[in-house]
């Protein structure tokens, strides 16, 4: 008999068992899981995704005896303290990406408003087109500068924040980096504060576009 039916055979009269979520909601890590456990008692199919791989599950009776041990107890402390020092050196760096993002500077071009609003326009109509092109779909319509007046707003907002601001290239600079959520919504806030400021005629519409994306990352994120 192998060494799992033997133990399933031990605790088989407690019919109570955790899975890995409910273990590490206790504090364990799946180095800890295997350390003191190695395997499971039992393994069950998936009740969501049949498709997906067995789930373990592991006696709590076991569970409790691994967390009275003098040895789960050590290496358990020392695990708690490498997570707060992890903790706080990534506290750290997220504090001071934003503060960093604080003193960013973001260069906005000036242009005549009419000038903004044909460029606006021209660079909308060029991407959809391409892309009904690209798609095969050819019921693009064209907008104009009699089409409507805060839609015309947007376009020409969304059109100074990725050409004639660095507001793309100082996204760029967030790749891989701790705090990048934050980061990022601080920048994309910013930015919208900068253009009203350059284009005061659009401070209706940035402050619009500010205020959805911060409900956006919250939701999404909780930030």
């Amino acid at each position: 008999m192998k060494k799992s039916e033997k133990d399933h055979e031990k605790y088989g009269d407690k019919n109570e068992f955790f899975n890995k979520s409910k273990l590490k909601e206790r504090g364990w890590t799946e180095t800890m899981i295997k350390k003191f456990l190695r395997y499971p008692d039992q393994e069950v199919s998936n009740p969501i995704y049949k498709s997906a791989s067995s789930m373990k599950l592991y006696s709590i009776k076991r569970i409790e005896k691994a967390e009275q041990s003098e040895d789960f107890i050590i290496y358990k402390k020392k695990a708690e303290k490498r997570s707060r020092t992890m903790k706080d050196i990534t506290t750290s760096k997220k504090e001071k990406l934003l503060e960093k993002i604080d003193l960013m500077e973001f260069k906005i071009k000036i242009i005549s408003m009419d000038s903004l609003l044909n460029n606006a326009i021209r660079n909308y109509n060029d991407f959809h087109e391409s892309k009904s092109i690209e798609f095969g779909k050819y019921d693009f319509i064209p907008v104009t500068n009699n089409s409507e007046e805060k839609f015309l707003e947007r376009i020409m907002v969304n059109y100074v924040r990725h050409r004639l601001t660095t507001y793309d290239r100082q996204l760029e600079m967030l790749a891989g980096k701790i705090g990048v959520r934050e980061a990022v919504l601080k920048i994309k806030c910013r930015i919208f504060d900068e253009i009203s400021k350059s284009y005061p005629e659009l401070k209706s519409e940035c402050d619009k576009q500010k205020l959805n994306v911060v409900k956006q990352f919250h939701e999404l994120f909780g930030i």
